[in-house]
């Protein structure tokens, strides 16, 4: 309001004083101040317009700070009618004095003492985006539950340990590698290990009793063999290696004696029939060795050697001619040893 003060100053000044109207005639001094009574009151009306004009302009742009609302569009239409209705005032007041027509002019703008007013806040419609939204969080994907593991598809992690077979087997191809080497001592060691993890692994009883016989400790052999007849799986092959340590040691009737007591656990084995037909054939029991090689042959009808000892002893049965078939059978077959070959050559010629 004092830029508004110091406008109205200036037009006063701007006025004829005293001094300067009592230089003109009597005739024009009144109509000169009539024209410059209303000269002034024009300017006054101007001035009162610009002030009223830039109070209205202010107030709209203050107010359009806030977000603009239908309710609030009819403010700035509040200056105008404060104008207006000040305009009475100064036309009926426009004969006072210059310090009156400051004052009346310093109160026209009347809103400045209206208490302000609480701004509303508007909450956005539901079809309208707020202008800063929060950013939002990502949201939470909630992940299946796993089922829980059964007890059958459980992985043990457990270390499974080799069983007493697998046990006994390693230490019996330890032993074959020591004895490849000529470490014989150690195999003999590794196959009784062998032994005592697994009672009936029947490999390792044959080779720890051949190491024994070798090494012409021939009681041991035959407590290892001994003790390998009492066994269902080791049976077979205990008697046979046992049969034959006797008839090395010249005991060929206990040997058969030893086959005949175990004769059941070599009913389908080539093997045991051939050698109990030797064993009988020694004893001179020839028809009982003839059925034993018969057998032997029907089991391994390609084995030369049972053929060859059908035919010796056939001959000793006094069959001469079925020897004879049973020795060319035994000559057409490979793998017949050279005393057997020599002999079934002897007999064919």
């Amino acid at each position: 309001m004092s830029l508004v003060n110091k406008m109205l100053r200036d037009l006063d000044a701007r006025r004829i004083g005293d001094s300067d109207r009592a230089a003109f005639p009597t005739a024009v001094t009144p109509l000169a101040a009539r024209q410059e009574s209303r000269r002034g009151v024009s300017w006054m009306w101007f001035g009162a317009i610009l002030v009223a004009v830039g109070l209205g302009t202010a107030v709209w742009f203050g107010r359009n700070v806030t977000p603009a609302a239908p309710s609030v569009a009819a403010a700035p239409a509040a200056p105008a009618a404060a104008a207006i209705a000040a305009e009475p005032a100064v036309v009926a007041n426009a004969a006072l004095p210059s310090l009156r027509l400051d004052n009346e002019l310093s109160a026209v703008p009347a809103r400045a003492a209206e208490p302000p007013r609480k701004a509303m806040a508007f909450a956005p419609k539901a079809t309208e985006r707020p202008a800063a939204a929060a950013p939002s969080r990502p949201p939470v994907v909630a992940l299946p539950k796993v089922p829980p593991v059964s007890g059958e598809a459980r992985i043990d992690k457990q270390v499974r340990l080799p069983s007493a077979a697998e046990r006994a087997e390693i230490e019996y191809r330890r032993g074959v590698l020591a004895q490849r080497q000529g470490a014989l001592e150690e195999a003999a060691g590794s196959y009784r290990a062998a032994l005592e993890e697994f009672p009936e692994h029947a490999a390792a009883r044959q080779m720890l009793a051949a190491l024994l016989i070798d090494a012409k400790r021939f009681d041991e052999a035959e407590e290892i063999l001994r003790r390998g007849t009492e066994l269902a799986s080791a049976r077979l092959a205990s008697t046979l290696a046992w049969a034959r340590l006797k008839v090395e040691r010249h005991q060929a009737p206990a040997a058969l004696e030893l086959l005949q007591k175990n004769a059941a656990s070599g009913e389908q084995s080539a093997e045991y029939q051939g050698f109990a037909g030797a064993l009988l054939n020694r004893a001179g029991r020839a028809p009982e060795a003839v059925e034993r090689y018969q057998a032997a042959t029907r089991l391994a009808p390609n084995e030369g050697r049972w053929w060859a000892g059908l035919g010796i002893a056939l001959d000793a049965a006094g069959k001469g001619a079925e020897a004879r078939e049973a020795y060319q059978k035994a000559r057409a077959l490979p793998g017949l040893p050279a005393d057997l070959a020599q002999h079934v050559e002897h007999r064919l010629r």
